[in-house]
């Protein structure tokens, strides 16, 4: 069967998901003509496929996705969700993003109903941090606004990311908690590649992200500008780590990215 639905032309789309059973979703997919699918947006329609399944009590609070193989645009996605547990505090799910040629994402995602604690920080954003108004718009066909600063390989070292306006969540949290996953692939690879001797030599290079996970420390508003802050943090058996420290407008510290990239000679 050909399951087919019109390429999303905003993020809002991009995340409303259609149930084919309780447990499964159909979701479309944006167009940017890279003849593949961004990750950041299996990433996201996973995250809401999931809480979908979930007490509405309960929030995002991490993920761990592996990318199991390219996925095609502009083919829609089956999400199909296994219920693992539900807890009065947690709750975990466990899911599976498919096309026609097999899976190309399985996904495990946490929810936690929020709870009072004690809160201390010991990430900030760097005192020398241009604010976004100082930069420029990268061009993308993705829905966000990207302003990056970049070294000399052209990688972005740090990146301001919002939703475009007509996107805005308000306070929606598993809408903002989905729209950061979806930002949260962006510079990612970029910064997993620092340092080796042949960046920016794409004819040898071959790149692909393996996995990706986020972990959620606070709420976010994605219609507001967010901090990425990057560092790759070493390579080794044709794999480099990086991760992204995501910080809001005043400073503080709402979430973590990691993600792990394959980095090879071209055979």
């Amino acid at each position: 069967m050909t399951l087919e639905l019109p390429a999303a032309t905003d993020l809002r789309t991009l995340l409303s998901l259609d149930a084919m059973s309780p447990d499964v979703f159909l979701a479309p997919s944006g167009f940017t003509g890279w003849g593949r699918l961004y990750g950041g947006q299996v990433i996201a329609q996973g995250l809401m496929a999931a809480a979908r399944t979930v007490d509405p009590a309960q929030h995002p609070h991490s993920l761990h996705a592996y990318y199991v193989r390219q996925g095609d645009e502009p083919a829609p996605v089956v999400y199909e969700v296994q219920r693992i547990r539900d807890g009065r505090s947690f709750s975990t799910r466990q899911v599976v993003a498919s096309q026609a040629n097999g899976a190309i994402l399985n996904l495990i995602a946490s929810f936690h109903a929020p709870e009072p604690s004690e809160e201390r920080d010991s990430s900030t954003l760097p005192a020398d941090t241009p604010a976004p108004e100082q930069l420029t718009d990268d061009e993308t066909p993705l829905f966000f606004q990207t302003r990056a600063m970049r070294d000399d390989f052209d990688m972005a070292t740090l990146a301001w990311m919002r939703t475009l306006p007509d996107d805005d969540p308000g306070d929606d949290p598993v809408f903002n908690a989905c729209a950061l996953a979806y930002l949260s692939d962006e510079h990612l690879l970029g910064a997993a590649l620092t340092g080796h001797s042949l960046i920016g030599d794409w004819d040898r290079l071959m790149t692909a992200s393996l996995d990706h996970a986020l972990w959620f420390h606070r709420p976010v508003r994605v219609s507001d500008w967010h901090c990425f802050v990057l560092e790759g943090q070493g390579m080794a058996d044709a794999r480099g780590l990086s991760i992204a420290k995501i910080f809001d407008r005043s400073g503080l510290h709402v979430a973590t990215a990691t993600q792990e990239a394959l980095v090879r000679l071209r055979r």
